[in-house]
């Protein structure tokens, strides 16, 4: 697909903000991290700490392996492949590790695709105006934990890009009175999946808007499943021939030093009961291996005031970008002024509104209904609720979206004049505030965490 020359001015936009906020993070820990070393991983864990964000891209482009949770990132070593290649290039003529280079290099890119993918469903698909996109657009980069996003190295940038492909691809040929290919349906489900195995959801939910009952025809919907089954049955193929291995010769090896590894065990237990990674987990629902991951004790509540229509959007001024399991950052903070109150209640209600305007649309519904198993997962069963802001990539797109059927239903001029005016002011101080804040903590030294270990 052709880029128009409005697209490319937007996306290069977009991308000017981006590429100095990444090379103010790699000033931040080039010194560290651009360094050649045995155990790397370990560096990286005790220096790199960005919210809740994971360095596991760093430590893969240095060291390729299996160091992803396999059973939800089942494709994302191999699209680390090339990339770790270039990097021991580049390690072998210079002797430097560029590791930080290149994993900001692949969020550039995915960061330009998704601002003319974003850009270009506002334009095609509900139909809004140049300066309208332009502005929801800018306003979606305005939010804090998409900024974030695309300075972490985590996967969060190559998933919210596949993710709006999905709702573009599948949204254009609704548009056009037709479905898509079923082949095409499979790919988009295997790519998508192979980088974050939740997401497959959000295209069965878009298909099922797009397709009606014609989701349920076994030609499409056999080969959809099977696929999104391959690529569970993938993940658990990783885990059994990389991680199983680890595992049995770890608890061989405890099994042989039983009486050490106990011993080491209950000093641990001493040491560490104080430690943020423990203190700052919730009661989970149960001891199973998936059910140890859950949380019922973390107010919902708050967590949707604080973190999930707070913290996602506007950054708290204290304990900015501290990572809840390696700081002491609480995992509810309320914020210093009552205005961030207003701000976060004017861009809820914005959104509801912008729901009700467009709850006709299939599209704004491919996009509701794929964010209801985050909402299930995180709010109701309570996953990764103690960071849940890291996850804004996986559903802070249905904002612009909301806004603009907003935008497209005011009929009357003053109010959609109104409108814009409120949308600006409100995008203005999203990125003043966040930017502020993002801008003094890349200028603090990074933080390391050796001394529990010490």
């Amino acid at each position: 697909m052709r880029l128009r020359r409005e697209e490319w001015i937007v996306g290069l936009a977009v991308m000017l903000l981006l590429i100095i906020l990444n090379g103010m993070l790699i000033a931040k820990y080039d010194a560290l991290f651009s360094v050649v070393c045995d155990d790397y991983g370990k560096l990286l864990s005790y220096h790199y700490h960005v919210s809740g964000f994971d360095a596991t891209t760093y430590s893969v482009l240095t060291e390729w392996g299996m160091k992803y949770d396999v059973l939800r990132h089942p494709l994302l070593p191999y699209l680390m492949y090339l990339p770790y290649q270039l990097n021991q290039l580049l390690i072998a003529m210079a002797g430097v590790n560029g590791a930080l280079y290149i994993a900001a290099a692949i969020i550039l890119f995915f960061g330009f695709c998704t601002t003319v993918l974003l850009y270009r469903i506002l334009r095609e698909l509900v139909g809004l105006g140049r300066w309208d996109a332009t502005l929801l657009t800018v306003f979606f980069f305005s939010c804090a934990y998409v900024l974030v996003t695309y300075i972490a190295t985590d996967h969060f940038a190559i998933s919210l890009f596949l993710i709006l492909l999905s709702v573009y691809l599948i949204g254009r040929a609704s548009q056009q009175g037709r479905v898509l290919k079923t082949w095409q349906t499979v790919l988009l489900v295997v790519i998508t999946s192979g980088v974050t195995l939740t997401n497959a959801a959000k295209i069965y939910a878009a298909e099922l808007v797009a397709r009606g009952k014609g989701f349920f025809r076994w030609r499409f919907l056999l080969p959809t499943a099977l696929c999104g089954l391959l690529m569970v049955g993938m993940g658990l193929w990783e885990e059994r021939v990389y991680v199983y291995p680890k595992e049995q010769a770890e608890k061989k090896y405890f099994e042989e030093h039983r009486e050490e590894m106990m011993q080491k065990a209950r000093e641990n237990h001493q040491r560490y009961k104080h430690a943020p990674w423990v203190i700052h987990k919730g009661k989970p629902f149960g001891k199973g291996s998936l059910l140890k991951w859950t949380d019922k004790t973390t107010s919902r509540w708050e967590t949707l005031k604080e973190n999930v229509f707070g913290e996602s959007l506007l950054l708290h001024e204290d304990y900015v970008l501290d990572d809840i399991l390696t700081s002491y950052r609480p995992v509810l903070l309320s914020y210093r002024s009552v205005i961030n109150y207003v701000v976060e209640g004017v861009l809820v209600f914005l959104l509801l509104a912008g729901i009700c305007c467009g709850f006709r649309e299939k599209l704004l519904w491919m996009c509701l209904l794929g964010i209801l198993p985050d909402a299930l997962m995180h709010i109701g069963l309570g996953f990764a609720i103690n960071e849940i802001y890291i996850m804004s990539a996986h559903w802070v797109y249905i904002f612009p979206i909301a806004l603009a059927y907003l935008l497209k239903a005011r009929s009357q001029r003053l109010m959609k004049h109104s409108l814009r005016v409120i949308i600006v002011l409100l995008t203005a101080y999203l990125l003043i505030h966040n930017l502020v804040l993002i801008i003094g903590w890349m200028q603090q030294p990074p933080v390391s965490i050796a001394f529990w270990y010490d």
